[in-house]
Formats: C-alpha cells, structure tokens, sequence
C-alpha cells in the first residue's frame, strides 16, 4: 500500500519505530548538482540499492513522498549540549532535535562540564551514544581544561571511542603542535577554533559602532584573523586536515582560501543571516561566540560563499537554558538553539534568497563534512551504494516561528524537514 501524501504533510508522521528490511520511496525529488530528478529508490538495510525512474516491489514497505525532495542526511561537525553540561537528559535532548532536524550525522564538541578526560567519563559517554539511532562523532580535546601546557590523554579517548581531535588556537603552542602532529599520525581530522582572548579584553559582542554605544566591551576581529593565519601555517606545515571553525571574517576565509592545502573554512548560517544589529536593546539572544559582525562584513561573508571561499555550513548549535540568557547582556551566556531549524534557515536564505542552489548547498552541508573532512566516500550523496542516511523536505511549507525566547522568534521560514532516515529506517 502507497502511503498518501497526506500522511507525509503531516509533520513527522512518516516516522514508525517498525524495523524494516527493505524501503521502497516512491516519486522522490532528488539534487544532483544544479538539476533536479524525480525518481524512485529502493533501500536495502543500510544501503540504497537501486535508483531508477520507476520501481516496483513486492516485498518492500513502500512510501510515496510526492512534492517533496529527498536529500543526504545532514552532517554538522560544531554542536555542543545543552549548557555545555553533560547530562543523560541534554544527550537525549540533542539527538531528539538532531532527528527532527534532519542531521544523521553530528561532531560533538568536548567543551563540557565535566571535561573529557577520563576513561570513565569517555566509557559513559559511549555507552549512551551506543544506544541512540544517531552517528555521534565524539570530539576529544587536546589540552587539559585544567591546564591548557598539559595534553590530554589522546590516545586513550581516541581508542575509547572519539574519532575528533578539537583545540582552541590560543593553546599552548607546542600543544597544539601534538595535537597537529598526532593527528596527522591517526588520520583523524582537527576542528579548531580562533580566537586569542588577550586581544580582547573580555568583550562580549562584535567591537564596533553597536557596542560602543550600548558601553559593552568588544570582541575585536583580529583576535581571528591572526590565530586563522597562524594555524593555518601550522596545519600545512605539520599536514593535518583542519576545519576552521564558526568563521566570522571575510579576511579569515581569504586566509584560508589562499593557503589551501589541508585548511578548511566553515561559516555558521547564523553569521550569514544576521549582524551585530541583532544586539540592539541588549538581545541577549544574539549573544554568540564567535559574534555577530557588522553589516558590511556579513555581506563580506555572503560574497565570500559565492566565490566558493568557504567549505562547509553549521547550525553552530549550543543550546542555553533562558535563565543564562534572561540577564544583563555581560553575564549572559553565549550561544543559541538553532538545530531544529537549520535546514529551512538555509533554505529561506541561501536557496531562496538566490544566492546558491540546493544542490551547493547539499555539498557545504552533507557531502564535504562527509567525505572530505571525516573520509567517508558511501555518505553525503543520495546515490545507489551509499548509506540510507537521508532526510525527506517538503520546500512548500511556510512557518512563521512564534517562539518569544529564540532568537527566530517572527521570521519567516520556507521548508520544512519531515521525515529522517537513518541506515534505511525511519527515525
């Protein structure tokens, strides 16, 4: 039996906890490039194995996802739990949102409390990941929390399950040196953050003409810029692939676009969107790290994305409790809940807005994190052979987000995920 499209409209209702060994999608949009196809595609376990104009099956559960695309499971390499906490509960909380946000695929970022630095805290990490129908790539930190001279015991992690290496570029320069050396060793790919915080005399928000007149301290751009440009000689000098992480700058992505080699940019959705604008009248809701930059610089950022300077996409998702946000702007805490609507704010603004198609889009957000950063050649692509990680997107939808305590609250957003398949099951 044909599901009818009216069960897909319906938000998540394609979702059943059925276990089935063979899906056949019927009528699928699918992006290849700049052209779209519509097709038929039949999944087999964890793989799809066949993609034709049309399928017939006896023996397959069949779904009918007429009107909507069929797109690679999202993979975002920068979310952190909630409160940066580690709790049970935060766990369950992210890989709820992840599943409804269409991202199968996650890089979980090791600056939680309590550090990562045990094997204890690692085994029960694990054991928890285990369990969830979720791939969770576990970052691990080079340094200590306690003692940024000090390394962590990589290798341990490493064995016990995390296959991230993560280190904020103000480290201990010959930390950061292992860190580099030891992950060109593994084959394990480094995420780094820029920033030097000496340059920035505990500011809060963009330094510029906003801040100046709300009296708020400011995070100047150079404290990126020159930590951009001295990883990125230290990443090509000692060979380990690196993602520049939450890039901010237009000259921080020139940096990297000129060094190439093994340097790879990625840019948040939210620093395509807004501004250090979004701060007027003390919005704590803006308040993120790196911050929102000045006008002219984010369009810096759009044209940088439209000259193909920056590699990959992230929700840059940490999620705050609203008592940390519901305070003074200096002692609020950064970050923002953007997982849930990643997708269709990349669509409203970047595919709708003209400047890039689904298909580039799909490539910055799947296929690179995929294959180039975490070296998986089956994922990222909606191709015969490949894992069924796959999200269903229905582009006809419109939603104005009525949440007084997100920082989306009134926008307008195109699109909507409603449905997520992971290894060929409906999550």
């Amino acid at each position: 039996m044909i599901f009818k499209r009216t069960i897909i409209a319906k938000k998540f209702g394609i979702i059943s906890e059925k276990e089935m060994g063979m899906l056949l999608i019927k009528n699928a949009t699918i992006v290849n490039s700049s052209e779209e196809e519509r097709v038929d595609l039949l999944i087999e376990g964890d793989r799809i194995v066949q993609i034709a104009s049309e399928i017939r099956h006896n023996e397959a559960e069949v779904l009918d996802i007429e009107g909507n695309y069929l797109l690679p499971g999202i993979v975002d390499l920068n979310v952190r739990l909630k409160d940066n906490l580690f709790k049970m509960d935060h766990i369950d909380r992210l890989v709820q949102k992840a599943k409804k946000s269409g991202v199968t695929t996650l890089g979980l970022m090791p600056d939680f409390h309590p550090a990562l630095e045990s094997e204890t805290l690692m085994e029960l990490l694990q054991s928890k990941l285990e369990k969830m129908r979720l791939d969770i790539k576990v970052a691990v930190k080079g340094s200590k929390n306690s003692s940024e001279k000090e390394m962590n015991d990589v290798a341990i992690m490493l064995h016990k399950g995390a296959s991230l290496l993560y280190e904020d570029s103000s480290t201990d320069s010959n930390i950061l040196r292992r860190v580099m050396q030891y992950g060109k060793m593994k084959g394990v790919p480094l995420l780094c953050r820029c920033d030097n915080p000496q340059l920035n005399d505990s500011g809060v928000m963009n330094d510029g003409e906003i801040a100046a007149k709300l009296g708020l301290a400011g995070i100047t751009k150079i404290s990126e810029i020159s930590e951009v440009a001295k990883v990125a000689q230290m990443a090509n000098y000692y060979g380990v692939k690196t993602v520049f992480q939450t890039l901010s700058t237009k000259k921080s992505l020139d940096i990297i676009a000129q060094e190439g080699g093994e340097c790879l940019s990625e840019v948040s959705i939210l620093h395509l969107i807004f501004s250090d604008q979004a701060c007027e009248g003390f919005h704590t809701l803006a308040k993120v790290f790196p911050p929102f930059r000045e006008g002219n610089e984010r369009v810096g950022l759009l044209q940088a994305l439209q000259e193909a300077k920056i590699d990959l996409l992230t929700a840059m998702h940490s999620a705050k409790s609203y008592n940390s946000k519901d305070v003074a702007f200096n002692d609020a805490t950064f970050g923002v809940d953007s997982l849930e609507y990643f997708l269709s704010l990349c669509y409203t603004y970047l595919v709708k807005a003209g400047y890039l198609s689904l298909g580039k889009l799909m490539e910055m957000i799947a296929t690179t994190p995929a294959q180039k950063v975490l070296g998986l050649d089956n994922l990222g692509e909606v191709k015969e052979g490949y894992i069924a990680n796959l999200v269903i997107f229905n582009p006809h939808t419109i939603e104005t987000i009525n949440n007084p305590q997100s920082l989306f609250h009134q926008m307008r957003l195109e699109g909507e995920v409603v449905g997520t398949i992971y290894q060929g099951q409906r999550i």
